[in-house]
């Protein structure tokens, strides 16, 4: 008897590890491939659309999608793929402080007035 129910445990974990866990890991997976969709992104709907991702609202779960000039309002949840992800926004430059800017030109002052005076 007791086999049988060892049996039967072993069973229900074989099929835990082979059905369930790659499903959930799978699931965590496109969740966090929603979770971070940006605008400029190319992505595929789960009715076959494909266009860019003009506008992303997080709090009521929608995106706007634009197919070739038409904007078309879904959930998140239908996103089936994303095939380009949006590019990255490169941090603005620096602003140059005003100690930057300063030369000190006296070096090429001197060195042209030497060269009048050799003329």
């Amino acid at each position: 008897m007791s086999a049988n129910i060892l049996i039967l445990v072993v069973f229900v974990a074989a099929m835990y590890f082979i059905m369930i866990r790659p499903q959930q890991k799978a699931q965590k997976k496109r969740q966090e491939m929603i979770n971070t969709v940006q605008p400029g992104a190319e992505v595929v709907t789960i009715g076959g659309l494909h266009g860019k991702i003009a506008a992303v609202d997080n709090e009521a779960k929608t995106f706007d999608l634009d197919a070739e000039g038409v904007i078309l309002v879904f959930e998140l949840s239908a996103i089936r793929q994303v095939v380009k992800a949006a590019p990255a926004v490169a941090e603005a430059p620096k602003a140059e402080t005003a100690t930057d800017e300063i030369v000190d030109t006296t070096a090429d002052v001197v060195a042209d007035e030497k060269s009048d005076d050799a003329k």
